[in-house]
C-alpha cells in the first residue's frame, strides 16, 4: 500500500513497490516464497485509506507489525523525493 500523505511520481512509487516486494520476499519463508512464485508473484498495488495507513503503519515497533499484520514497511533513504525515514510503503503478506 502507498502512503497517502506522501505524494510520489509515477517512477518514485514503483520504485518503492518493489523495494517492498523484496523485503516481503526476503522476510517469508521459502515454502511461502514458493507458493507466491507458484501464483506468478501476484501483488496488488493500492494508496491506502488514512484508515488502513493508521492501523497498519508500523511506528515504532516493526517486528510487532510484522508478527500481527505480516507488514513490512518501506522506509525511504531521502536521496530524491521524499524526506529521509518516510516510510512510502507498506507491503503485507496476505494469501500465501
Amino acid at each position: 500500500m502507498l502512503n497517502p500523505d506522501v505524494p510520489m511520481t509515477a517512477g518514485k512509487s514503483a520504485a518503492q513497490v518493489g523495494h517492498g516486494t523484496m523485503l516481503l520476499a526476503s522476510a517469508l519463508g521459502s515454502a511461502e516464497v514458493e507458493a507466491w512464485r507458484d501464483r506468478g508473484f501476484a501483488c496488488a498495488v493500492r494508496t491506502a485509506s488514512p484508515q488502513q495507513w493508521a492501523e497498519l503503519a508500523p511506528g515504532d515497533d516493526p517486528e510487532r507489525a510484522w508478527r500481527s499484520d505480516g507488514v513490512i514497511a518501506v522506509r525511504d533513504a531521502g536521496f530524491t523525493e521524499i524526506a529521509p525515514g518516510t516510510i512510502t510503503v507498506l507491503a503485507q503478506r496476505r494469501g500465501l
